[in-house]
């Protein structure tokens, strides 16, 4: 039931973003198809999904936050775009990232600088449709006051709390991991992951209570943040342990970044000296082989790293569940337990 409701969203996001007429703006077309590209290619839909479902859990119907979920979604995506110029990743939901695939679109040996040009354009100009989106709420019978509340939201949680998030991700790997506290990888969670999320949630949960001051909008995005910081758990885990084929981007791209995630310093905090040694000569290489990856897998489960990794992530879908069942038991939160559920036991 789940996927199917899944899908729904899916659908009426799609619907909404290929008919909203922003985009019918941007030239030159090579940019205008890439501003399109990654919100139509599909994905989860777990952002917009939460919008919708925590709207309905507090007013019965999900329909007055559908362009809220479209702005959400949007906004997603272009993080997503800039963070795959930063990490420079080839691959994104398995087909190439903006910035390789707008390399079609320019020819020569500057090809690949045009085409990183463009996918910064094409990220910015998402942001800006992003804002429209959410600013057409009022056409759906939000009120103008509400709107400009959740527009605000936007700009703080998902804007300045999300990139500073982003910002202090992309600094880590210039330090020892040694001088990095645990709980600093947390808070850049809470930012990087967590802060979209609780939007998401509490612009859904605004639009179905119409009230700033119900303390139910505050445990919604409690319920998000927490999970949030769950699923960057299990997104760190697959990095290293998923499969290429069903996970979508390359495995193995947090060693090659040197990329300081909980379950890195967990493993150099347990390990023994030699153990120690061979981890950090994992780190930073240009490539890795499938023996690289083994090595590294049965370094990090060794020494009891990737068991406490899964008892964190653990720990952090039992308090997002509880939260829920504090609420009185509907469809809405049904969708959003079984959620939780599929997103604990991903494997992609």
């Amino acid at each position: 039931m789940l996927e199917t409701e899944l899908l729904e969203v899916g659908k009426k996001i799609e619907h909404l973003l290929q008919s909203d007429p922003f985009p019918d703006r941007i030239q030159p077309e090579s940019l205008r198809r890439a501003v399109l590209d990654y919100p139509l290619r599909g994905g989860k839909r777990l952002r917009p999904a939460l919008t919708l479902w925590c709207c309905e859990l507090l007013s019965g119907s999900p329909e007055p936050a559908a362009f809220a979920a479209a702005a959400v979604e949007v906004w997603h995506n272009w993080t997503l775009v800039h963070d795959d110029l930063i990490d420079r990743d080839p691959v994104r939901r398995g087909q190439p990232t903006e910035q390789f695939k707008l390399r079609d679109d320019f020819s020569g040996p500057d090809a690949p600088r045009y085409a990183e040009n463009f996918a910064l354009l094409c990220g910015d100009l998402q942001q800006g449709w992003a804002n429209h989106l959410l600013l057409r709420s009022p056409e759906l019978g939000v009120s103008p006051e509400l709107t400009l509340l959740l527009a605000r939201k936007l700009q703080t949680l998902a804007g300045a709390d999300l990139i500073s998030g982003e910002a202090i991700d992309t600094a880590l790997p210039l330090r020892d991991p040694d001088q990095v506290d645990p709980d600093q990888v947390r808070h850049m969670f809470r930012l990087k992951t967590g802060a979209l999320l609780r939007f998401a949630a509490e612009a859904g949960a605004l639009i179905g209570c119409g009230s700033p001051d119900d303390p139910r909008v505050t445990r919604l995005g409690d319920f998000a943040e927490l999970a949030g910081i769950a699923f960057q758990l299990r997104d760190d885990y697959l990095g290293l342990y998923g499969d290429f084929s069903r996970f979508g981007k390359p495995i193995g791209g947090d060693l090659r970044e040197g990329k300081i995630t909980l379950l890195l310093l967990e493993a150099l905090r347990r390990s023994n000296p030699d153990a120690r040694k061979q981890i950090r000569s994992l780190l930073k290489r240009d490539a890795y082989s499938p023996e690289d990856l083994n090595r590294a897998r049965n370094l990090f489960h060794a020494c009891g790293a990737t068991a406490a990794l899964e008892t964190e992530e653990n720990h952090l879908w039992t308090r997002a569940r509880e939260i829920l069942n504090s609420f009185p038991d509907s469809p809405p939160r049904q969708h959003l337990l079984s959620l939780i559920t599929l997103l604990s036991h991903r494997t992609l």
